[in-house]
């Protein structure tokens, strides 16, 4: 499935993959855009505005700005289009820009042009694992979406992401900003790479790779699995869950006024598995999936 970045080398960099600017529909210019994410304590800034690519030069070594854009393209089963996020896309890319693109055409464009894609809010866009199971070349889905979650409560897709996950798809799991505007969607959401270095192939490969976790609070501070055990180390936490298929995973609560910092389980005899975790304030992160142990013959 995915590498587990916590026995790879290099440093975690955070980072927000889906950002909107003056370029499109966002209020902030993205120079403006790339400052507030610094300051808040940010590495690494995709801007992915709506049909354009903005390529701007980062003024600080220390503050990484990817290129990218979003696309709406294709219809799903039930008529809505699907959001398809391009990263480290140039715009002297040939990916097609027209709505009427089919969305496995839009995946495979990006990768032509050496970018990688994944799937914005599917929640949000009400798509069906049905309707993402056959497409190919995605490396992630967006598990939480700081806008879709303030404008209308459509902001989680863990539900959309187990389907996937149970299905067969193999992917990894984003939590961005969708930021629009700056005043109440930027800063709520990130995802944590593992990189050998802050720089645009370094960060892409590790995305490549499953070098990541994604958060809206709490912290993954060490994930091991062994052949039948995951043990899992975290920030103070209300809670520590291990996902899997359907009657399999676990749970840990720590008592009322108390907190967890680690937590073990069995490896489930199941296709796949997830941490996942959640603070005092219901905020949550997610490890990729991991392979769980094979069924007895």
């Amino acid at each position: 499935m995915v590498e587990n970045p916590f026995t790879c080398a290099g440093a975690w960099y955070r980072a927000n993959l889906h950002a909107h600017t003056t370029a499109s529909d966002g209020d902030l210019s993205p120079a403006d855009a790339a400052a507030f994410y610094r300051r808040a304590g940010y590495d690494i800034l995709a801007i992915t505005d709506h049909w354009n690519v903005v390529e701007p030069a980062s003024e600080h070594p220390d503050f990484l700005l990817l290129s990218g854009l979003e696309y709406n393209v294709g219809r799903a089963a039930q008529g809505t289009s699907y959001h398809i996020v391009g990263l480290d896309v140039s715009s002297r890319g040939k990916v097609p820009r027209r709505p009427e693109a089919g969305a496995q055409e839009t995946i495979d464009a990006i990768r032509a042009a050496s970018g990688e894609a994944f799937i914005a809010h599917p929640y949000w866009s009400g798509l069906m694992a049905s309707d993402i199971t056959p497409l190919r070349g995605c490396f992630a889905v967006e598990v939480y979406n700081t806008g879709c979650d303030i404008e209308i409560l459509r902001g989680y897709s863990t539900v959309q992401w187990d389907d996937l996950l149970t299905l067969g798809w193999t992917c990894g799991a984003l939590a961005v900003d969708d930021g629009h505007r700056h005043q109440h969607d930027h800063g709520g959401a990130w995802t944590m790479i593992r990189a050998e270095e802050l720089s645009a192939p370094a960060v892409i490969e590790a995305l490549r790779r499953g070098r990541y976790y994604a958060s809206i609070g709490p912290e993954i501070l060490d994930l091991r699995v062994t052949e039948d055990r995951v043990q899992v180390a975290t920030s103070p936490v209300a809670s520590i869950a291990l996902v899997s298929a359907p009657e399999n995973g676990g749970r840990c609560q720590a008592a009322e006024g108390e907190s967890l910092t680690g937590g073990e389980f069995p490896l489930p005899r199941a296709p796949y598995a997830r941490v996942e975790i959640s603070d005092a304030k219901g905020r949550c992160a997610w490890s990729n999936p991991f392979p769980g142990r094979p069924k007895e013959a």
